[in-house]
């Protein structure tokens, strides 16, 4: 049976921690003030706490944002994972250095083997977490190409917008205006009306880009309705004019929408 004693004097605290044959596994612990740290001088006991207030720290950032940046590079993503992998490697080094005093070598091996895990774990998380495939780094590229093709003589606010097929092809189309207001043509419109009139009506993703550099900016209401015409479940690419992007669905832009499907009920 083990069981915890714990001696207190004016000028020492010592912990034992003491099984049947009373041995003594932990170490004297002397009193700073209102703290109390492992031997040797205290500046050693407070550097012990600072590994691990950094991936707390990490993890109460990322949490507190993790809504604030749905966007490159993820960072509120980053600070929880890496905050979560250094508590989980601090808590296997103790008790690995617990395994030790108590003369485990099998229990010591799986709590090596646990940090080298999760180590690896975190390198290739790192090299692969949220990488862009080629056809997704096309359709951004395409998306901010044709914007400067944009003939707007009178708004002077460029967009360019590129569809993705689910056979990989991919349409582009931008917002073309005229004098008489009312016949202006969305590049969000001008690409779905030329993948139709090239046999396409099937549809994945679509990328939306103007001007506009401090914040996303998605399709007007119209241009919604019109992609919501070819389904709901589209992926939306809102890009930024230097390539980062927000990624959102045509559901969440146009919740509760009008579809065909209401015309068949």
């Amino acid at each position: 049976m083990t069981f915890c004693r714990v001696d207190v004097s004016c000028d020492s605290c010592v912990i034992r921690l003491l099984s049947a044959s009373g041995p003594e596994l932990l170490p004297k612990m002397e009193p700073v003030g209102n703290a109390f740290y492992v031997g040797g001088s205290s500046w050693k006991g407070y550097m012990n706490i600072l590994p691990a207030l950094l991936p707390l720290s990490m993890i109460a950032l990322g949490s507190l944002h993790i809504n604030d940046c749905p966007k490159q590079p993820y960072i509120p993503i980053y600070l929880l994972v890496f905050g979560v992998v250094g508590i989980l490697l601090q808590v296997q080094y103790f008790l690995g250095k617990f395994c030790t005093q108590c003369q485990n070598p099998v229990a010591e091996w799986l709590s090596t083997g646990c940090r080298l895990l999760l180590c690896l774990f975190a390198v290739c998380w790192l090299i692969t977490a949220h990488t862009d495939s080629p056809l997704l780094k096309e359709l951004i590229s395409k998306c901010l190409q044709v914007r400067d093709l944009a003939y707007c003589p009178y708004s002077r606010f460029p967009v360019g917008a590129a569809i993705l097929t689910v056979g990989g092809a991919i349409i582009t189309g931008c917002n073309v205006e005229n004098a008489s207001y009312g016949l202006t043509v969305c590049a969000e419109r001008t690409a779905v009306q030329k993948a139709v009139t090239e046999g396409h009506r099937k549809f994945s993703a679509i990328a939306v880009t103007c001007d506009i550099k401090d914040q996303f900016v998605g399709p007007c209401g119209a241009c919604r309705q019109v992609l919501m015409e070819f389904g709901s479940h589209w992926d939306v690419y809102l890009i930024k004019p230097d390539g980062s992007y927000q990624k959102t669905t045509l559901q969440e832009l146009l919740p509760l929408a009008f579809t065909p499907a209401h015309l068949k009920d």
